[in-house]
Formats: structure tokens, sequence, C-alpha cells
């Protein structure tokens, strides 16, 4: 089911209220960036977030996020695919976009991304 454009609109405010948030086009779709790093995108079916291991879990086991798949239907790294079909999964999909902004700024402050790699972008 695709995701609702009003709660897509409200989760994508408060994404841009965040510091440091960048957007770009990518893979067709609008990603969300900090410190150079990808944190969020959109996929027709909900929004995708890089969560950690630990969030990443409770999020599974309430329910609330699925492991992002990719072209072979293999889960995805540590990207998982909130849905964003009714007002109840704002609040949700809030908190987990939350956490994920926060784990990627954090780890774009410990491991600052290589100049090799910088160059090839």
């Amino acid at each position: 089911m695709p995701v609702d454009a009003d709660l897509r609109s409200q989760v994508e405010a408060d994404i841009l209220k965040k510091g440091e948030v960048k957007t770009q086009d990518m893979m067709g779709t609008t990603a969300y960036m900090v410190r150079g790093r990808m944190f969020a995108f959109w996929v027709a079916d909900g929004l995708v977030a890089k969560l950690s291991d630990r969030v990443r879990q409770e999020f599974i086991d309430s329910q609330q996020s699925v492991l992002s798949q990719g072209p072979q239907g293999r889960g995805f790294d540590d990207w998982s695919r909130l849905s964003l079909e009714k007002k109840d999964d704002l609040e949700p999909t809030l908190a987990a976009v939350k956490s994920a902004y926060e784990h990627v700024r954090g780890l774009a402050e410990r491991r600052p991304r290589s100049k090799s790699k910088r160059k090839r972008r």
C-alpha cells in the first residue's frame, strides 16, 4: 500500500528540522543525509531507515518494521522498512527516524569517510 501523502509530509517536516540534514535524489527517490551519510530514504510503501542493531530488533519484535530487502530478497544490512499506511504508524516512524539520524550521525563522528571514498563520489 502506498505511503499516505499527509503522513509523508509530516515525517519529512520532522526530518528536515533536524540539524545538518540534506536531501539528495538517489535511486529514484528522496534520501536524507547527515554528515554525508544516508540515514533514511523513501520507498513506495514506507520509509527505509538505518537503525542500530538493538533498535532494529526492537522495531522488528514490535512488528513496526521489517528488514529491508535487497534485489535478491535478502536482508539489506542495517536497513529496516517502516510502514506508514495509517495514522497509528506516525509515532513509531518518527521515533525510528530520530534513532536512525542519531545512529548515523554518531557513526560519522566516530568514523569519518576516508579520502579515497570521498574522491569516488
